[in-house]
């Protein structure tokens, strides 16, 4: 009974777990790949020159750039330039780092749409609206976000980098990177769904996206007969007639001694005694063959050897070169400025969260780590959305490689075990049977009660049985016969008149037994 109603509760958690683990219907994005075609496409490879050689695969179902030490161009043209205009900007992906990452890049670019977009023509020039991802080398460590914008005065594109971004996560796992650009010039940065950074387009990013009103004026400099440095040397100061600069910094010790077992005769350093001349030794082409030195044993235990000198200390007449002391520069006039006139370039955009038209994705890096793996790019406006498809399928390969260390790390603590068992001994037992009920605790929780039980009269036998030995019963009776010799006796009247009228019958069987007490001390 108890069995099938294990098995009914089994089988309805199970239909349940099914329902639930039930793929939703892929969300309509902007631009979304999976790679579940088993193909790079729509990503194509640039024919430059730069990214010869370059091996791009499908693997696992995400796209994989496979070799250490190269250059990678990759881009996929969008459906449909993304045109954002007071609305949210969504993009995300995937990456994982087979190998780590010690020097590269791992981020990705969204193109500027413009002409016709040839991938094939992809290269680190190729203009783009925001770059954003992880990269590390040197002292470069951290998320970049990136945004371009063009000064409409000027008509020049300018790279406005975010500050106070997060350090990338440089492990073998997988890892989800989201970038999300708000209609109210916030943007926010995500790591595997929580917030990492976060800040605003027109204050947080360096240089700042709107220039300065006013300027330096390129065409002043600084007057000739501008005194710019604040102390000089007083003129008027002379070195004291006393000064003497040649006095050394350190004097001998005149009330230093050489320690009584000072051995002067001896050298610091003298002929090994136990090194011997080579067999293949030639003097005629080596020359005279001589013993290495080491240091003298008649010197490790005394004071030293040699000529003894005496030590050093600070010369109290010492002063050094005299130099005149500074003073205030009566001709300072302060630092130089050049004058500000208003920037011709000025302008102020209050809305930089709408961004350029963006045309394409693209992996354009140089990497020393091999066996970097990218998936699920999803361009669009809709944030929920994207994280909700973010944790449907990154959160199950999370959940998948999590579940796989796990039983990676219990194999291992499982062999350890086992190489335990086979030494023997009981502290290795003690772990060796905890550990035990530990994984069955956690497999199988209700039979693990009683294998616990099990386990703990089997590991109290085990202490017991080492900690003592049962005793002979010789010498219990012999210590216990020891004890009571030791203990003194008092004989009542009573009792020695039945042992007189015993004797006189000479029947010991009938002689009453002596009443001992203990001497009272």
């Amino acid at each position: 009974m108890v069995v099938r109603i294990a098995l009914s509760i089994g089988i309805l958690a199970a239909l349940a777990f099914c329902q639930e683990g039930e793929s939703p219907a892929t969300p309509s994005f902007l631009f979304l790949e999976e790679f579940d075609s088993g193909s790079i496409e729509p990503f194509v490879k640039s024919g430059s020159s730069k990214y010869s050689g370059q091996q791009v695969s499908v693997k696992d179902g995400s796209i994989l750039f496979k070799d250490a030490n190269k250059h990678y161009g990759v881009s996929a043209p969008l459906p449909a330039a993304v045109v954002t205009k007071d609305e949210s900007f969504v993009f995300q992906y995937e990456v994982e780092l087979t190998e780590g990452l010690q020097c590269g890049g791992a981020y990705v670019k969204l193109l500027k749409a413009e002409g016709d977009m040839d991938p094939t023509k992809l290269d680190n020039e190729s203009p783009y609206v925001i770059m954003f991802g992880p990269d590390s080398c040197g002292d470069t460590n951290k998320v970049h976000f990136i945004l371009r914008h063009q000064n409409p005065v000027s008509g020049e594109w300018e790279e406005k980098h975010a500050e106070n971004v997060p350090a990338p996560k440089k492990d073998k796992k997988s890892h989800l990177y989201t970038l999300v650009v708000r209609p109210d010039n916030s943007f926010e940065i995500f790591i595997d769904l929580e917030s990492k950074a976060k800040g605003s387009l027109l204050k947080d990013m360096e240089p700042p996206v709107n220039p300065p009103k006013e300027i330096d004026d390129p065409t002043d400099s600084k007057p000739e007969d501008w005194v710019d440095v604040k102390k000089i040397k007083d003129p008027e100061a002379k070195k004291p007639d006393d000064w003497d600069e040649t006095a050394p910094k350190k004097i001998p010790d005149e009330s230093a001694s050489m320690p009584s077992d000072w051995l002067e005769d001896e050298p610091d350093m003298v002929p090994d005694p136990s090194a011997e001349q080579p067999e293949d030794w030639d003097e005629d082409e080596d020359g005279d063959w001589e013993a290495p030195v080491i240091a003298n044993p008649k010197c490790a235990k005394v004071s030293g050897c040699g000529e003894w000198k005496r030590p050093e200390i600070d010369n109290p007449a010492y002063k050094g070169k005299w130099s005149a002391p500074m003073i205030d520069n009566p001709e300072y006039k302060g630092e130089w400025k050049a004058k500000q006139i208003e920037n011709p370039n000025f302008f102020e955009d209050p809305h930089p969260h709408n961004i350029a038209d963006i045309g394409a994705v693209a992996v354009e890096i140089w990497t020393t780590n091999a066996g970097i793996k990218m998936d699920n790019f999803i361009v669009d406006k809709d944030e929920a959305a994207v994280k909700a498809y973010g944790k449907n399928t990154w959160g199950v390969k999370k959940a998948a490689q999590d579940a796989e260390s796990k039983s990676e790390a219990k194999q291992k603590a499982k062999e350890e075990r086992e190489e335990k068992r086979a030494a023997g001994g009981i502290s290795n037992m003690i772990e060796v049977y905890l550990g035990d009920a530990m994984d069955l605790a956690a497999e199988n929780p209700i039979p693990a009660v009683i294998t616990a039980i099990v386990l703990l009269a089997s590991l109290i036998f085990l202490c017991s049985g080492s900690s003592s030995k049962p005793k002979p019963a010789v010498a219990q009776t012999s210590a216990t016969a020891s004890t009571e010799e030791k203990e003194e006796t008092t004989v009542t009247p009573d009792d020695a008149k039945a042992e007189e009228d015993a004797d006189e019958d000479g029947d010991t069987k009938g002689k009453r037994a002596k009443k001992r007490t203990p001497k009272a001390e």
